[in-house]
């Protein structure tokens, strides 16, 4: 889980067996993305499905996961921790 700030939005990355990423997911305003960066060979299809749908639960707890109504004049910093945060008020596991 990483907060993009470029993008503003949260997004999970899912890697293969060599770390390489394959995928990006995420949610918008518009609904849940999946941004594949490479086909999957067949026998990823199944794993593949698991994580994305392990990615969408782990992402119910990120408050500002879509990026609605950022802080303004936020730095990067300050934007990807904002991306970041929990909703029991933790952020990267920190109060």
């Amino acid at each position: 889980m990483i907060g993009d700030v470029d993008e503003c939005r949260t997004e999970c990355e899912i890697s293969d067996d060599t770390g390489t990423t394959v995928a990006v997911v995420y949610e918008d305003s518009s609904g849940w993305h999946i941004d594949l960066l490479r086909g999957l060979r067949t026998e990823e299809v199944a794993a593949f499905d698991i994580c994305v749908e392990t990615s969408k639960q782990k992402f119910s707890s990120y408050v500002n996961r879509r990026g609605s109504n950022p802080p303004k004049d936020a730095t990067a910093g300050g934007l990807s921790l904002w991306l970041m945060q929990k909703d029991d008020g933790t952020t990267l596991g920190m109060d």
